[in-house]
C-alpha cells in the first residue's frame, strides 16, 4: 500500500530543502577511513625509515668488522716485525762477537790450573755492558787465585772479580765452589775503528 504525502502549506512556510543530506553514519565512516589511511601512510613512512636505519647499521657493522681485521693484521705485523728484529739482533750479536767469544773461551781453556774445572759460563748484559759469570769448582783456594790472575791477562777483560767462594757439597770432599765475574771491554764497531785508524795516519803525516 502506497501512501502519498501532500504538503498543503504555502511555499513560504514550507521547510527549505538541503542541497546535500548528510547521514552521520556516512560521516563517521569517512572519518574512520581517512584516519586509517593516515595511520597506514605514517606506518609505511616509518617502516621505510627503519629499513634505511637497518641498512646503515649493517653498513657500519661491516665497516667495523673490516676495521677490526685491519687492526688484528696490523698487530700481527707488529709482532712479526719485533720478532724479526729480535732475531736479526741475535744474529748480529752472534756474528759480530763470534771471534771474540772464541778467543775468550780459548784463553780460558789454556789458563785452567790443575784440579780446577768449569761448570758454567753465563752472559749478562746490563747498562750497555757485557759481563760473564764463570762458575766452577777447585780443590784449593790457591788454584782459584791463580785462575783469577790468569783471567786478568786477557786483554779484552776490563775487570775480573771473585763474586763468591764456598765449600762444595758433601759428595765432593775438600773442594770449593766459586763464581768469578769478568767484564768485557766495550767493542768499537769496524767503521769507527777504520775512521780512528785513518785519523791517526793523517796526524802522523
Amino acid at each position: 500500500m502506497n501512501i502519498i504525502h501532500v504538503n498543503l502549506l504555502p511555499v513560504e512556510f514550507r521547510p527549505k530543502k538541503r542541497l546535500i543530506n548528510f547521514d552521520y553514519r556516512v560521516v563517521l565512516f569517512l572519518a574512520i577511513f581517512i584516519a586509517a589511511g593516515a595511520v597506514g601512510f605514517y606506518y609505511l613512512k616509518i617502516s621505510d625509515e627503519l629499513k634505511m636505519v637497518e641498512l646503515d647499521l649493517d653498513t657500519w657493522k661491516k665497516s667495523e668488522a673490516m676495521l677490526q681485521k685491519t687492526i688484528n693484521l696490523q698487530s700481527e705485523v707488529t709482532i712479526l716485525r719485533e720478532d724479526v728484529s729480535r732475531r736479526i739482533g741475535i744474529i748480529k750479536t752472534l756474528t759480530s762477537d763470534s771471534d771474540l767469544r772464541f778467543l775468550m773461551l780459548k784463553h780460558i781453556n789454556t789458563i785452567l790450573p790443575e784440579n780446577l774445572w768449569l761448570m758454567r759460563i753465563g752472559e749478562l748484559s746490563m747498562n750497555n755492558r757485557v759481563y760473564y759469570d764463570i762458575e766452577g769448582m777447585a780443590y784449593t783456594k790457591q788454584g782459584i787465585s791463580t785462575f783469577l790472575a790468569n783471567l786478568q791477562k786477557f786483554e779484552q777483560f776490563s775487570n775480573v772479580a771473585l763474586i763468591s767462594i764456598r765449600p762444595a757439597p758433601t759428595e765432593v770432599r775438600d773442594a770449593f765452589q766459586y763464581v768469578v765475574q769478568v767484564e768485557l771491554k766495550p767493542q768499537i764497531p769496524v767503521e769507527e775503528t777504520a775512521t780512528v785508524q785513518r785519523s791517526r795516519r793523517g796526524r802522523s803525516r
